[in-house]
C-alpha cells in the first residue's frame, strides 16, 4: 500500500505546474560549474581548486548584510579544519568574518542518535548549528524540523527571521523541478564566484543586490563531484540545498502538504467501495458493470488530483480507496452472479412487512442483518392499545369491525414507519413497534416519542372518519420504554418474526396499561425520558411499581415537543409541585394545588386521579415506612 501511495504521490507532483520561487523568501548562492571554472582561472595570481578557502565563504554574510538580507544559512558541514588552514589562518579568518557579519548565520551539521552535533572546526564565537540529516527515507518527501531533539537547518533559519517552525515532521511542498528543459530554475540561484567578486568590490559581476534584500541566503554546492544529491518526488537527482530551500519556504508560508485525515480517507475508501459495488450490482450487463467500476476509479483519482493541484496541496492517499474499490468490484461481481437473485428475493419479502422505506433501503444493502438469531442492544419499544376496544367489538358486526380496525391500523402504522420505526406485530387492536434495530439509531428514544405524538394528533384528525366506521371517540393509550433488549428473527427457518424480547419490553407493555390509572394518553419510562435531551415537554406523573416488577420507577406523561405552549408548561409545573407535596405527605397542600390546577385549566385526568388517591390515603393512611411509591394493582 505504501509503495503504491508513494508512486502516485510522486506522479502527482510531476503533473503540478511550476510555482516560480525566484522572488521567494530564499536565494541560493551555489558552488556551481561556473564558479569552479572561475576560481580555477584564479583570483589575482592564485588558482583555486575544490574545496575553496573558507575565507571566500566568509565574504558572503558580510555582503548579504550590505544587501539587507535577513539571515545566511550554510548547507555545508565544517566539521574538519580547513585544508587551507596554513594559508593565512583560513579558519580563523573565516570565523572573524562570521563574527563580524552582524546578521544571523546558521551552519549545517549532522546530529547523532544521542542528539549531539558533529564537531565544528572554525573558531566562531557562538556558532548556530542546524541539523541537515533530516530524513531517513531514500526519497525526501518529508522533513523533520528537529533531529533527535536538535533543530534542523531550516528550523534555525526560520527562527532567525522571527517565524515559528512546526513541531512535527511534515510533507514538503515542492514548488517545481530544480531545472526545466529550458534551464530555468524554480529557485533563484546565484553563482558563488559572482558573489565573491561582488563582495570584493569588483564591478560588472552580474549580481543584483536587490536579489538579497529581505531574503534568507542559503549556501550550498550543486556541481558534479560536490553535488549533495537527494531524491525528491520530482527527480531522483535533486540538490540537497534546494530541499533545504523548500523546507524554509514551507515553514515561512505554512504551505506544507496536508494529508487528508484518517476519517476522510476511510470515508473515501468506503465511498469508493460502495459506489463501485453499487455500480456493479445494479446494472444488468457486464459492460455497464465494468464501466461503472472504471468510472468510479477515475472519479477517485480525479478528486485526488484536484486536491493535489490546489495552491495548498492536499494529499489523499489512494492505495486504500483503490484497493477497496477493487475488492468491492470483485465481490460485487461474485455477488451478482452467484447469490444476488436468491438474496434479493429473500430481502424484499422480509423487508416489506415491517420496515420504513428508508430503513428498508439500507437493510437491502446488507441482507445478513435478517438472518435468524438475536443481538442485544439498548433500544426503545412502544405499545399502543385502543381504550375499550373489547366493548366496541361486541357492538359492531364483523364486517364493520374489520373495516374500522384496518383503517385505524393503517393510519397509525404509517406514522411508526414515517419515524423510521420497525413494526413488530399487531395484537388485535394493539401495535408493537421498536427503534434502534435493525439499523443503529442514536436518537431512537426521540423517534419513538415523535411517533407517539404524531399518532395522538392523527387520531384527533380522523375522529370524523372513525365515527363513520363505527368507532366514535376512539382513544389510543401508549406506553414507551427504553432499555436493553434482544432483537432479531426469532423462530424457525420455516417461520420467523423479527421481534424484540426482554424485561424492558414487558415494562413498556405495563406502561401502556398504566394509562388507565391516570387518564393519560402517553406514558414513558424514566430511561426514555433521560435520553430526550429536553426536546419534549414532560411531566412526572408518579413513582410507580407496576404489576410483576419489584423496583419502582418514575414515569412521565409525554405532553408535546418542546417548548410546548405556556398553558401546557404551567400545567406540568403545577402538577409536579403538587406531586412533590404528595410524596412529602403534605396532602392538604397537594390537594389545594391540584384543585387550583383544575380550576385554572379545566379537566385534567392525572390531577383528578391524584386527588382520588389523596382521598383514599386520608381514609386509610399509610404506615410509617411509606415511600411515596404507587403500586399498580392491575395491568
Amino acid at each position: 500500500m505504501g509503495k503504491l501511495d508513494d508512486l502516485l504521490y510522486d506522479s502527482f507532483y510531476r503533473l503540478r505546474p511550476v510555482e516560480d520561487q525566484t522572488d521567494g523568501p530564499v536565494v541560493i548562492v551555489a558552488a556551481d560549474d561556473k564558479s569552479l571554472a572561475d576560481l580555477k582561472r584564479g583570483i589575482g595570481k592564485t588558482s583555486y581548486g575544490w574545496p575553496w578557502p573558507r575565507q571566500f565563504w566568509g565574504l558572503v554574510p558580510g555582503y548579504a548584510r550590505k544587501c539587507v538580507a535577513k539571515a545566511v544559512a550554510f548547507d555545508m558541514i565544517f566539521s574538519e579544519p580547513s585544508v587551507f588552514n596554513g594559508w593565512s589562518g583560513d579558519d580563523g579568518a573565516f570565523a572573524a568574518m562570521i563574527d563580524g557579519a552582524k546578521l544571523p548565520v546558521i551552519f549545517g551539521t549532522e546530529v547523532s542518535a544521542a542528539g549531539v552535533p558533529d564537531p565544528f572546526a572554525p573558531p566562531v564565537k557562538k556558532p548556530i548549528l542546524g541539523a541537515v540529516n533530516v530524513s531517513d527515507s531514500v526519497v525526501y518527501r518529508r522533513y523533520r524540523p528537529t533531529v533527535n531533539e536538535f533543530p534542523s537547518l531550516a528550523s534555525r533559519a526560520a527562527n532567525a527571521v522571527g517565524a515559528t517552525p512546526p513541531a512535527a515532521e511534515f510533507r514538503l511542498h515542492y514548488f517545481g523541478p530544480h531545472q526545466d528543459r529550458k534551464d530555468h530554475r524554480t529557485f533563484r540561484y546565484v553563482s558563488a564566484s559572482n558573489v565573491f567578486a561582488a563582495a570584493m568590490g569588483q564591478k560588472n559581476t552580474g549580481v543584483d543586490p536587490a536579489w538579497f534584500r529581505n531574503k534568507i541566503v542559503l549556501i550550498g554546492a550543486i556541481t558534479v563531484g560536490t553535488f549533495d544529491v537527494k531524491a525528491s518526488p520530482l527527480s531522483e537527482e535533486y540538490p540537497g540545498v534546494e530541499v533545504q530551500a523548500t523546507a524554509i519556504t514551507d515553514m515561512l508560508s505554512g504551505r506544507n502538504v496536508r494529508r487528508v485525515g484518517t476519517l476522510w480517507a476511510t470515508a473515501a475508501a468506503f465511498a469508493a467501495a460502495l459506489i463501485a459495488a453499487m455500480g456493479v450490482v445494479f446494472p444488468r450487463t457486464a459492460s455497464l458493470k465494468l464501466l461503472a467500476a472504471a468510472l468510479t476509479a477515475a472519479i477517485v483519482i480525479g478528486v485526488a488530483i484536484v486536491l493535489f493541484h490546489g495552491r495548498q496541496i492536499t494529499w489523499l492517499p489512494l492505495a486504500s480507496p483503490l484497493a477497496a474499490l477493487l475488492l468491492a468490484t470483485i465481490g460485487a461481481f461474485s455477488w451478482s452472479y452467484l447469490v444476488e437473485g436468491r438474496q434479493r428475493r429473500f430481502v424484499v419479502k422480509a423487508l416489506g412487512q415491517y420496515l420504513s422505506p428508508h430503513v428498508a433501503a439500507n437493510i437491502d444493502r446488507d441482507p445478513d442483518a435478517l438472518k435468524l438469531g438475536g443481538t442485544r442492544r439498548d433500544m426503545t419499544v412502544m405499545f399502543t392499545d385502543i381504550q375499550g376496544f373489547t366493548d366496541l367489538s361486541e357492538k359492531l358486526d364483523e364486517h364493520k369491525l374489520t373495516g374500522l380496525l384496518n383503517y385505524y391500523l393503517d393510519e397509525m402504522s404509517s406514522l411508526v414507519l414515517a419515524n423510521d420505526g420497525t413494526l413488530d406485530k399487531y395484537i388485535g387492536d394493539a401495535i408493537m413497534s421498536f427503534w434502534n434495530a435493525p439499523l443503529y439509531q442514536p436518537d431512537h428514544a426521540i423517534l419513538a416519542c415523535r411517533a407517539a405524538l404524531a399518532m395522538e394528533k392523527r387520531e384527533r384528525e380522523i375522529q370524523p372518519r372513525l365515527a363513520e366506521l363505527g368507532g366514535p371517540g376512539l382513544l389510543t393509550r401508549i406506553g414507551i420504554n427504553t432499555g436493553p433488549m434482544v432483537f432479531g428473527n426469532m423462530g424457525s427457518s420455516q417461520k420467523f418474526n423479527y421481534s424484540v424480547l426482554g424485561d424492558s419490553v414487558n415494562l413498556a407493555s405495563r406502561l401502556e396499561g398504566a394509562n388507565k390509572f391516570y387518564g393519560s394518553r402517553i406514558i414513558i419510562a424514566q430511561p426514555t425520558a433521560a435520553q430526550l435531551n429536553g426536546q419534549f415537554l414532560l411531566r412526572r406523573l408518579d413513582v410507580l411499581r407496576v404489576k410483576g416488577k419489584t423496583m419502582p420507577m418514575a414515569v412521565f406523561e409525554l405532553m408535546s415537543e418542546s417548548p410546548g405552549d405556556a398553558n401546557l408548561r404551567a400545567r406540568a409545573a403545577e402538577y409536579e409541585a403538587a406531586f412533590s407535596d404528595y410524596q412529602q405527605q403534605k396532602w392538604d397542600l397537594a390537594r389545594e394545588r391540584l384543585e387550583a390546577l383544575v380550576s385554572r385549566f379545566g379537566h385534567d385526568p392525572p390531577a383528578a386521579a391524584l386527588v382520588r388517591r389523596l382521598a383514599a390515603l386520608r381514609e386509610e393512611p399509610p404506615g410509617p415506612g411509606w415511600d411515596g411509591v404507587y403500586v399498580a394493582k392491575g395491568k
